[in-house]
């Protein structure tokens, strides 16, 4: 018995430590399963505040933009009022107002001078010229004012008693030629951009609404949708702001600061985020259910949890399992919005934000812009697989070689963008060369049997788009990997930028002019020809030359236009030429590599000579080395289209470049004219000389052998005229015979050689 119930206690010890076990597991798992689920919870509430400001942005982003777009549209009609005089008559005003508002979406569009006259004309009511300041509302009288001081100004809202909806106004000043504001060009539109987003279905996966407040809280735009369904004039008269947060939330919107919340509405949570538009203290603000469909999960679980014991294993499973997904959906919401794909780096929204936080904290730093050499060419060579792999390893690179404060971005394509302490130039080179070698001799070996070459450029205490232009500076410089921003390349910014902003106006004012630099037949020295060449000439008289402006043209493609404008003026003076009695010379006309591989450029060339009555025999068109070297079947089938048509097609500056009497053999051209470098006499005096005369003599002979005239560039003494001359050149080119001309000089010229 003793034996037996020293068992039986030893049973009853165990069921006593077993149950207690039981217990302190059961409350442990429940702890835990509480803790987990807040632990979830908690990051789901995160995860939907960072989801709902990238979303919030995005709509902010689309409006500026929109808004933007047709503060441009105002801006260029101010600058044509200028241009065109148009101010100057009440006839063309509004002639000039009806057809800006037929090309635009705007309701009215007004213009009113600075002495107080003025003309409108409205899509519902036509033009009149009666149009007064003081008889607009005061939202739009302030809007003009600004505009009269110089800024380009967005109304607020107001009620428009005409089109009985609410309306605003863009303005923009107008300027005389001394810089003076003359006017004010003013543009009124309907909210149904803001309408178009406010009732919109896609926030936050269709449970959240955009609306739009001003600074003071009062509803401007309000989504039919929204969550709140009473009508309410403010957020402040809802439910979204509890007496605590009120002070708070106004001091915000009046600083124009961001404004995170939670309420509760209907027996539910929900949470609210305003952000500012920037202008006019309007925000939106979007309001959504918290945590949606997590929250009934949440309360299923606790559920089982507390109802047995033996599904409380699955319970933790259940809340690890949910705890989880959304940790895994959270990481792929915040990689999809801050990491580069490819990389794995950080992407350039990130880069921004640490940046400008970084600002606020440290004077003292650079940024670099980081590329690689014909990175297309990588990608040709090894496929996009190869290029990314490539990408990966100098992401690497750049991750060992910084400091633990300093940061990178993938940008994109093969652009990153690196933040570093120093601001010692020396310093910084050593630091950029150091990554810039050991890409280049790791890349070097033979799994890539390619060495990659980086080049990157330095904005001390700048920014991204400083350290950008410097990288630019020495894109196609393949030995120099570091370049320095500094006033140089500001004034070059400055000075494209100026270019590039005058460049299509100066096309319709016709201010590029045509000049002829004649050709020589070498052995009969007569004029048997010209090339044509563009000179900007600027309205105070002064030019540019195109050594200024062709290369800028060339990058943002504006050569197109001008490469064609400037056959018509070549036809043009053609056409003068056989009208007036003189017998016409053929002309030669420079064409750059966009227009020439475009699909409508023959038929474009047609269209001109046609319209000018011009025999195609009379135009020789002209392409540089670089374009022959690019596709050589490519341009033997357009030269074969041009040769079809009775066009003359030269090739330009043979020997610029890494031409070879191989792509010679293989081009079927007309005409060949030979860089002007081959008349420039070497440092090693008559030994280099006689070198040089040797490949030329080559090159003649066997360009005649081929039937291609050869033109020598660059005549400018006797004995460059006789050297060609004696090498058996055709003709000859260059400031020996003349500098070039305009065309109305150029019959004088002619005239005094005959």
């Amino acid at each position: 018995m003793q034996k037996g119930g020293i068992n039986e206690n030893k049973i009853k010890r165990r069921l006593i430590v077993l149950a207690v076990a039981v217990v302190f597991i059961s409350i442990t798992l429940c702890a835990a399963g509480v803790g987990v689920l807040h632990y979830v919870l908690r990051n789901a509430h995160e995860a939907e505040h960072i989801q709902m400001q990238i979303e919030v942005m995005e709509y902010k982003a689309r409006i500026l933009k929109q808004m933007n777009k047709n503060m441009k549209i105002l801006t260029t009609f101010a600058n044509m009022c200028q241009i065109s005089g148009i101010v100057n008559s009440e006839e063309k005003m509004g002639q000039g107002l009806e057809a800006a508002n037929k090309s635009s979406s705007f309701l009215s569009i007004a213009y009113i001078s600075s002495d107080g006259w003025g003309a409108v004309n409205a899509s519902k009511f036509g033009t009149m010229y009666d149009f007064s300041l003081e008889d607009r509302s005061e939202e739009s009288k302030e809007a003009m004012r600004k505009a009269f001081q110089g800024e380009n100004a967005v109304s607020k809202l107001f009620d428009s008693a005409i089109y009985q909806e609410k309306l605003f106004v863009y303005a923009v000043p107008v300027y005389d030629e001394a810089g003076e504001i003359i006017g004010v060009v003013a543009a009124s539109d309907t909210i149904e951009i803001f309408n178009d987003i406010a009732n919109g279905n896609t926030v936050m996966g269709g449970e959240g609404y955009v609306h739009i407040i001003d600074d003071q809280g009062n509803f401007l735009v309000r989504s039919e949708n929204t969550l709140v369904k009473e009508n309410m004039k403010s957020i402040f008269d809802g439910p979204y702001l509890s007496d605590d947060t009120k002070s708070i939330t106004k001091t915000k919107l009046l600083n124009h600061e961001s404004v995170i919340g939670e309420f509760s509405y209907n027996n539910e949570k929900c949470h609210y985020y305003i952000e500012s538009m920037g202008f006019n203290g309007w925000n939106l603000f979007c309001a959504n259910k918290l945590w949606g469909s997590i929250l009934p999960l949440g309360r299923i679980i606790i559920m089982i949890g507390c109802s047995v014991f033996v599904l409380l294993s699955l319970m933790l499973f259940l809340l690890y399992f949910g705890y989880y997904k959304i940790r895994k959906n959270t990481s792929i919401l915040l990689r999809h919005a801050y990491i580069d794909p490819v990389t794995g780096a950080k992407n350039s929204l990130r880069f921004a934000q640490d940046f400008e936080e970084f600002q606020k904290k440290h004077k003292d730093y650079s940024i670099i812009a980081i590329n690689i050499h014909n990175f297309k060419f990588i990608n040709d060579l090894f496929g996009n697989s190869g290029g990314d792999k490539a990408l990966c390893y100098i992401k690497r690179v750049i991750e060992e070689n910084i400091k633990d404060v300093e940061f990178f971005c993938r940008e994109s394509a093969d652009l990153f963008y690196v933040l570093m302490l120093d601001v010692d130039e020396d310093k910084l080179i050593s630091r950029i060369e150091k990554i810039v070698n050991t890409v280049k001799k790791a890349t070097g070996n033979a799994e890539y049997s390619y060495e990659i070459s980086l080049y990157s450029g330095v904005a001390i205490r700048g920014d991204t788009a400083k350290a950008l232009l410097a990288m630019q500076s020495i894109q196609r410089k393949l030995y120099t990997s570091v370049a320095v921003y500094n006033e140089e390349l500001h004034e070059s910014l400055r000075n494209k930028n100026n270019i590039e902003r005058y460049m299509q106006t100066a096309l319709q004012n016709e201010e590029f002019k045509l000049f002829l630099q004649p050709k020589f037949d070498l052995k009969n020295n007569c004029m048997v020809g010209a090339e044509a060449l563009v000179r900007w000439q600027k309205p105070d008289g002064t030019y540019r030359y195109p050594g200024e402006f062709i290369p800028i043209f060339e990058a943002n493609g504006f050569c197109l236009k001008l490469d064609m404008y400037m056959v018509d003026l070549v036809c043009r003076q053609l056409r003068l030429w056989i009208d007036s009695g003189v017998t016409p010379f053929p002309i030669s006309i420079n064409q750059s590599k966009l227009l020439f591989f475009n699909g409508n450029y023959v038929n474009d060339l047609l269209q001109v000579i046609n319209r000018y009555r011009i025999s195609p025999s009379l135009i020789t068109l002209e392409i540089l080395e670089g374009v022959a070297m690019s596709s050589l079947e490519e341009i033997n089938h357009r030269v074969e289209e041009l040769h079809s048509k009775g066009f003359k097609v030269s090739m330009d500056d043979f020997g610029s470049g890494y031409s070879s009497l191989n792509m010679l053999y293989q081009l079927r051209i007309d005409e060949l004219k030979l860089d002007r470098a081959f008349l420039q006499r070497g440092a090693g005096g008559n030994e280099n000389d006689e070198r040089r005369k040797i490949i030329l003599e080559h090159v003649i002979s066997t360009a005649k052998e081929l039937g291609i005239r050869t033109v020598a560039e660059g005549i400018e003494t006797e004995y460059d005229k006789n050297t060609m001359k004696n090498l058996g050149c055709d003709y000859g080119q260059g400031y020996f015979y003349s500098k070039p001309v305009s065309a109305q000089d150029f019959i004088s010229f002619y005239s005094e050689q005959a």
